[in-house]
């Protein structure tokens, strides 16, 4: 299956067909599922898909396990072409203004980029900006983390971080490393009538020394209790783009 993917569970599979039904080879779905008919949601997809004119067939449950590599799969799965990643340029060019994108410095477990990709469209940012090294890519686990966030949100590749974000500055854009250090601001501070990027660290090492010089500001969450160390970076990335959002609400 060189150059195809597979995409799995109920969310992550109706995204898909509805976003690029027409890059679907075949969907797969569980026999026992198509067989309780009436309301199960599984057997709702199939009928979508065939209202579609997409391939479908009916597989056992252990079919549907080998071909998700045991993982959840909800009894639904479909096979279609590899992830295309955008270019930068075209992130910048399809933004609106004032713009919104975040950019991840290493996260490489990919239910925590599944995570940021879901909370990154839901709460306005256009684009998000991955590394090609040392980073998680677009995987069948990715997509399915995200409840099919991957399929709409539009996610570049990029060779360097630091001239990514010179890039983005020759464009107006200012970049905000979400990580506490003793010159950052409450992220309540930030202004977010700018057009911004928020830059998030690896799991463990935070945002490298480099990109974090890169940035022209840092944000802080402010934390009650540290017992437990910082936010995980999913929920950092939420949190950032929550209060970018709302503050967007609020001017208008």
């Amino acid at each position: 299956m060189s150059g195809r993917r597979v995409v799995y569970g109920m969310g992550p599979v109706a995204e898909l067909m509805r976003s690029r039904a027409g890059d679907i080879d075949c969907v797969f779905v569980s026999e026992k599922r198509v067989a309780k008919g009436g309301a199960d949601p599984v057997a709702k997809l199939m009928a979508d898909a065939k209202n579609r004119g997409l391939r479908y067939t009916e597989v056992s449950q252990q079919e549907l396990d080998r071909l998700c590599n045991q993982e959840l799969h909800q009894g639904i799965a479909a096979i279609t072409g590899e992830f295309v990643y955008k270019e930068l340029y075209d992130l910048i060019e399809s933004a609106p203004r004032p713009g919104l994108l975040v950019a991840l410095d290493g996260v490489t477990d990919p239910h925590n980029l599944g995570a940021i990709l879901r909370s990154a469209l839901l709460l306005g940012a256009s684009g998000v900006i991955l590394p090609k090294d040392r980073a998680a890519r677009v995987t069948p686990i990715v997509t399915k983390s995200s409840a099919g966030a991957s399929e709409h949100i539009p996610i570049a590749q990029v060779t360097n971080l630091v001239r990514a974000l010179e890039e983005l500055r020759e464009h107006d854009y200012w970049s905000a490393g979400v990580a506490s250090g003793p010159k950052a601001q409450p992220l309540e501070s930030v202004d977010a009538s700018m057009s911004l990027v928020l830059v998030l660290g690896s799991e463990g090492k935070g945002i490298r020394p480099l990109v974090a010089k890169a940035c022209d500001f840092h944000l802080e969450i402010p934390m009650s209790a540290s017992a437990v160390g910082s936010f995980n970076v999913s929920v950092a990335a939420a949190i950032a783009l929550y209060e970018i959002a709302r503050q967007r609400r609020l001017l208008g």
